[in-house]
């Protein structure tokens, strides 16, 4: 009888097992490349016109001398002022700060819809930002790391390291970020923050109390904020759970819902006023490159004034 087992029914569990999580490391490896190429592409821009505004007079004035640190442009590196001492001092220019930058991405399951196949799922949009906003800091020396996590630096391995914490599974879904920020730092929270308003004021407070700066990138899916659907609709919760609401007339509900959705987003924004923190929406179907110009020329705005990310 044994000799007219199949191939298949000869594979040990433990190796189908090893393929299964082969194939859906491959997967993620693909989807995280996949995810890159979309933030390059929406730095291309800003990069470009960052090369073109660095003429005599225009952001390259010198702001301030500051020691070495591993991770630092060699040619940052000022030899002059340097042989006057043991240590070697990079020349910090005004375009430049002198902050770490820590990202956070919400990982609620939420993040997970889209209304259009043609759109990308929230999660993958704030993914891309995140990314694009590594790639822009790493290129200008900031030091950059996830929020939570001990590892940072100014080099392309700390990009990577943020890439791989963004596509972890295994790291628990958070709607909002957690109690702890480095000093001196500035945050960039990435979510949908449609937890209660009274959720999220304490957290926000908080992590303003304990960081210099802050900025808060709200994503959602456009029919999130329009309600564009007619008819009987089932709404689903993405939880566990999966709680599901008839609605019979959607039309009926949708002036009030609009109404509710733009005061969620106005709470969330006065949250972020009353921290000092900056706000942008981000709907889904919005081009990525516009969110991320805003985005680059607050922080520019702000760097150039105060030599430091903005408050």
């Amino acid at each position: 009888m044994e000799k007219n087992k199949t191939k298949k029914d000869r594979i040990p569990a433990s190796a189908g097992m090893a393929l299964s999580l082969r194939r859906h490391a491959e997967d993620s490896a693909a989807h995280l490349a996949s995810l890159m190429v979309e933030a390059e592409k929406a730095v291309v821009g800003i990069l470009h016109g960052e090369h073109r505004q660095r003429k005599s007079g225009s952001g390259e004035r010198f702001w301030q001398f500051r020691e070495y640190h591993p991770g630092d442009r060699p040619q940052d590196i000022d030899w002059r002022q340097s042989g006057k001492t043991d240590r070697v001092f990079i020349r910090q220019k005004e375009w430049q700060t002198n902050q770490s930058a820590f990202f956070w991405c919400s990982r609620a399951k939420g993040m997970d819809f889209r209304s259009d196949d043609n759109l990308p799922t929230k999660a993958d949009a704030a993914k891309i930002i995140t990314l694009a906003l590594g790639l822009l800091m790493t290129h200008s020396g900031e030091e950059i790391g996830m929020l939570g996590s001990t590892r940072k630096g100014r080099s392309e391995a700390a990009l990577q390291a943020i890439a791989e914490n963004l596509m972890d599974e295994t790291i628990p879904g958070e709607a909002l970020p957690g109690d702890k920020a480095p000093r001196h730092s500035a945050l960039f929270l990435a979510g949908d923050f449609l937890s209660p308003p009274g959720d999220i004021q304490p957290v926000f407070k908080n992590l303003s109390a304990q960081s210099d700066s802050g900025f808060v990138i709200q994503i959602l899916d456009p029919a999130e904020i329009e309600l564009p659907y007619d008819g009987r609709v089932v709404f689903e919760e993405p939880s566990h759970d999966k709680q599901r609401e008839l609605v019979n007339n959607v039309s009926s509900i949708r002036a009030e819902y609009r109404h509710r959705v733009a005061a969620h987003i106005a709470a969330v924004k006065k949250t972020c006023l009353d921290c000092e923190w900056h706000h942008v929406l981000h709907p889904t179907n919005r081009d990525i490159k516009n969110t991320l110009l805003e985005i680059w020329t607050t922080l520019s705005l702000h760097t150039q004034r105060a030599g430091t990310l903005p408050r």
